[in-house]
C-alpha cells in the first residue's frame, strides 16, 4: 500500500460520476480499447486508449485503503490539504465547511451519491461534515465547470460518493478515543444471499468537544455529537437490472461559542460575561469588552452570557438514493432516483433563531448506444428542490426584533432537463473526442444552455496529453447562512438574481509508468453572475439578491508525482500556484481568504505488518485585505488595531501509524498538525467592524493544535 497525494488521474472507474460504461454487442470490444492499465500504490491509473469512455475529465479517486490510512473520520478531513481541493472554513464558531475544488468557494462544489446529485446549499452547509467514510468503496473528485453531465451545477467540480457493494460476507468494527474529548465507533455489516444479492448495514457515532487554546473562552472549534446510519441493497440481477438502494440517515448536535455540551444550559445564560476577551494574541485591554476603532474607546461590558456568541445547530436528515442499470443488445438503460429530507434547527446567540426543512428529489433515465463508431449517451432528468424556514431576529436593534417570520430564505425548484453526449476515438484510438450538451428549463430563471467539449492525446502508452472545455451553471439561493443578516432585514427582494455560470478551460499532461506517475495540468475558471446580498435597508428595507457586476477568476498550474522509491516505499510530492482576478470591492462578505500557492508531500512505508504515512502541507501566503474586502469594511482587533492584510505561510504534518497484530485485528495511532501551528497565536478568529460590532470569520489557518488520537479496527 502507498499513500499517493494529490495524484489527478484519468479514470475509467468513475462511471457513476460520468456516462455508463459502452454498450456493445460484444463487450470485448470494450475491453480491446483498454490495453494497458497501470497501477501505482493501489490506484487504477489508465493512460491508454479508451480512458474517455467513462471519464471526461482529471479525476483523482481515493479508495477505502486510502481512507484508512490518512485517519480521516468524514469526507471533509479527507479532501483537505491535497492539490487542487481542500476543505474551506467559513465559521469559526459553528465550523460550518464544504470542499473546495481549484481554489473556489465550497458552495460551487457539488456533492453526489453514486452519481446522484442530492445535496444542496442547505445540506453542505453543515452536511459535508456528516459525509461519512463507513461503507464506501472509493471517493471521485473531478475538477472543473460542468465535471459531471448529470450535475451542471458543478461551477468548480464534483465529489462523488461510491458505495461498496458486498461480495462477500463481512464485519468491521472501529473504534477510536483521542484529544478533546473525541470518541469514534463504526460498524460496518456485509450480508450476501441468493447467486445475486447482498445487503449492507453501516453506522457510526462521533463526538469531539469545543477547542479553544487561547483562553479567550471561544471556541475557534465546535464541539458536536453526530450519529449516522445507513442500509444498503444490491442486486445484480433485478428483472434484468443491476441494481443498488441507499438508504442514510444523520442526526447531529453541535454547538460553537461556549466550550460547553449543555445546550439547554447555554440557551437559558443570557446575562454576565463568561469570556475573556484580553486573552490571545491583541487582546482587548479589559476582558469585558472590547475598543471600538471608530472612537478608540471600550464598547459597553459584555452582557449576553454564554447563549450571546452561542452557535447551536441541529441538523436532521433522511436519504434515499437508487440506480439501475441494464442491457439490452447493444444498448444499456440507467435508471437513477434521489430523495432527500433535511431539518435544521438553529440558534445564533443573540442574532437570531432559525427552523428550515428542505425536501430534495431527482430522477433520471438515460440510454446509451452505438450509433456507428459514435458512442451516444442521451437522457433526461428532473432536479426538485424545496425549502421552507422559520425564523425571528433575536437582535434589538432590529426593525424585525422578536417578529416570526415565514420562508425568509424559503425558493422552490423544479429544472427539467435533456441531455446528449457522444464519444468518438480516431486514429486508432489515438486520439478520443468527448463532447456533451445539456438543456435545462428552470421554473424561476427559465433556460440554460450549458456545453463541454474535451479531447485525450495518446503520445505513447506512458504518456497523454488532455484539454478540457466547459461551462456549468448554479441557481442561486437565499440560504441565509451566506449572511445572517437577511434574518433581520424586513424582506429579501430576488427578483434580480441570475443563474451564476462558469466557464473552465483546462488541460492536464500524464506520464505514468510501473514506478512513477506524473501530472502538470493548467486551469481556468471564470464564474459570471456570482450571487451577492446587498444591504438595501436605508432605501426598501430589504435585502437584495443580486448578481454580481463583475466577474472572478481564478487561473492555477500545478503538478503532482509519486515515486514507488521500493516495493515498500513511496513519495509524493505536488506544487500548485494559483492567480486571483476579481474586484475586492464586488464581493464583500462572499468570499474566504484562499493562498497563493501550496506544497503537499507525503511519505509511506508499508512492509510486513506497519502502514506509516507522513502527509504534509505547506500553505503559502493569503491577501486577507483582498479577500475580506477591507477597503469596504476593515477590520480590527479587539484591541483596537487593524487586522494583519496578509497571512502567515505554515506548515502541517499529520502522522499515523498501524500495525496488523493479526489476521483480523489492526491498531492504529496518530496525531493531526505535529508542527503546533494555529491561526489563533498569531490572529484572532474573532475581528471587529468600523462600528465596533463583534464577528467571527477572520479564517485563514489551522485551527486545532496537535491532536492524538488511537484506535483498533478489526475485520471479519
Amino acid at each position: 500500500m502507498t499513500a499517493v497525494l494529490g495524484i489527478l488521474m484519468t479514470s475509467a472507474a468513475a462511471h457513476a460520476q460520468q456516462a455508463p460504461e459502452p454498450a456493445t454487442e460484444d463487450e470485448s470490444a470494450a475491453d480491446d480499447l483498454m490495453e494497458e492499465i497501470i497501477v501505482i500504490g493501489g490506484r487504477v491509473i489508465p493512460t491508454q486508449k479508451g480512458a474517455l469512455l467513462a471519464d471526461i475529465v482529471k479525476t483523482e479517486s481515493l479508495d477505502a485503503a486510502e481512507m484508512q490510512r490518512t485517519g480521516a473520520t468524514n469526507v471533509n478531513e479527507l479532501l483537505a490539504h491535497r492539490p487542487g481541493l481542500d476543505a474551506q472554513v467559513e465559521c469559526s464558531v459553528c465550523s460550518a465547511r464544504s470542499i473546495s475544488l481549484n481554489n473556489l468557494p465550497g458552495r460551487f462544489t457539488t456533492v453526489m451519491v453514486d452519481g446522484v446529485p442530492i445535496f444542496s446549499s442547505v445540506s453542505n452547509a453543515y452536511g459535508q461534515d456528516m459525509l461519512g467514510l463507513t461503507g464506501l468503496e472509493r471517493i471521485d473528485v473531478s475538477r472543473g465547470a460542468g465535471t459531471s453531465l448529470i450535475a451542471p451545477e458543478s461551477l468548480s467540480g464534483s465529489v462523488n460518493l461510491v458505495s461498496k457493494e458486498p461480495k462477500l460476507d463481512a464485519l468491521e468494527v472501529e473504534g477510536r478515543g483521542g484529544s478533546y474529548g473525541q470518541r469514534l465507533g463504526s460498524v460496518y455489516f456485509a450480508r450476501t444471499f441468493g447467486e445475486d444479492n447482498s445487503y449492507s448495514l453501516t453506522a457510526t457515532h462521533d463526538r469531539y468537544d469545543p477547542v479553544d487554546t487561547v483562553g479567550l473562552g471561544v471556541s475557534q472549534f465546535s464541539g458536536y455529537n453526530r450519529t449516522l446510519g445507513g442500509i444498503g441493497l444490491f442486486s445484480d440481477d433485478l428483472a434484468g437490472f443491476k441494481a443498488k438502494a441507499l438508504i442514510n440517515f444523520v442526526d447531529e448536535r453541535r454547538m460553537g461559542g461556549p466550550l460547553s455540551d449543555d445546550y439547554a444550559g447555554v440557551r437559558a445564560d443570557t446575562v454576565g460575561n463568561p469570556f475573556n476577551f484580553s486573552a490571545g494574541p491583541h487582546g482587548s485591554p479589559d476582558r469585558d469588552s472590547w475598543i471600538d476603532p471608530s472612537t478608540g474607546l471600550l464598547v459597553p461590558d459584555y452582557d449576553g452570557g454564554r447563549f450571546g456568541v452561542a452557535q447551536i445547530v441541529y441538523t436532521k436528515r433522511q436519504q434515499l438514493v437508487a440506480t439501475a442499470e441494464r442491457r439490452f443488445d447493444s444498448a444499456r438503460l440507467r435508471l437513477a432516483f434521489g430523495l432527500a429530507n433535511h431539518e435544521q434547527d438553529s440558534w445564533y446567540g443573540l442574532d437570531a433563531e432559525y427552523f428550515g426543512k428542505q425536501l430534495q428529489g431527482y430522477g433520471e433515465v438515460s440510454l446509451q448506444f452505438n450509433a456507428g463508431e459514435t458512442l451516444v449517451t442521451t437522457g433526461v432528468n428532473l432536479r426538485y428542490e424545496d425549502l421552507g424556514s422559520e425564523s425571528m431576529s433575536l437582535d434589538s436593534g432590529s426593525p424585525t426584533f422578536g417578529v416570526k417570520r415565514v420562508d425568509a430564505d424559503a425558493y422552490v425548484y423544479r429544472t427539467p432537463a435533456v441531455f446528449v453526449q457522444a464519444y468518438r476515438a480516431l486514429l486508432d484510438g489515438q486520439l478520443e473526442l468527448n463532447g456533451s450538451v445539456r438543456y435545462d428549463r428552470n421554473n424561476v430563471f427559465g433556460s440554460v444552455v450549458t456545453p463541454r467539449a474535451n479531447a485525450l492525446w495518446h503520445h505513447n502508452d506512458a504518456t497523454s496529453s488532455r484539454v478540457a472545455v466547459g461551462t456549468g451553471f448554479r441557481l442561486p439561493t437565499s440560504f441565509f447562512e451566506l449572511d445572517h443578516a437577511i434574518l433581520s432585514a424586513p424582506a429579501v427582494d430576488r427578483t434580480g438574481a441570475k443563474p451564476e455560470k462558469s466557464f473552465n478551460v483546462s488541460y492536464a499532461w500524464n506520464y505514468s509508468d510501473d514506478r512513477l506517475a506524473l501530472t502538470a495540468s493548467l486551469n481556468y475558471t471564470r464564474i459570471k453572475d456570482m450571487a451577492l446580498f446587498v444591504d438595501d435597508l436605508a432605501n426598501s428595507g430589504s435585502y437584495l439578491l443580486q448578481p454580481a457586476q463583475s466577474t472572478y477568476t481564478v487561473m492555477n498550474a500545478d503538478v503532482v508525482g509519486t515515486w514507488q522509491v521500493t516495493a515498500a516505499d513511496s513519495v509524493s510530492l505536488g506544487y500548485e500556484r494559483y492567480r486571483y482576478v476579481f474586484r475586492s470591492e464586488d464581493f464583500a462578505g462572499t468570499l474566504f481568504s484562499r493562498p497563493d500557492y501550496r506544497v503537499t508531500f507525503a511519505v509511506d512505508h508499508s512492509q510486513n505488518r506497519w502502514d506509516i504515512d507522513l502527509q504534509g502541507t505547506w500553505t503559502g501566503p493569503q491577501d486577507l485585505a483582498r479577500f475580506y474586502a477591507y477597503a469596504v469594511n476593515p477590520r480590527f482587533n479587539l484591541d483596537g488595531s487593524p487586522k494583519r492584510t496578509t497571512s502567515k505561510s505554515f506548515l502541517t504534518l499529520d502522522l499515523r501509524a498501524s500495525y496488523q497484530w493479526s489476521a483480523t485485528v489492526a491498531p492504529y495511532i496518530g496525531v493531526r498538525n505535529l508542527t503546533n501551528y494555529t491561526q489563533a497565536r498569531d490572529d484572532s478568529f474573532l475581528w471587529v467592524d468600523s462600528g465596533g460590532r463583534l464577528d467571527v470569520t477572520q479564517i485563514w489557518g489551522p485551527y486545532l493544535d496537535p491532536t492524538w488520537y488511537a484506535g483498533i479496527k478489526v475485520t471479519m
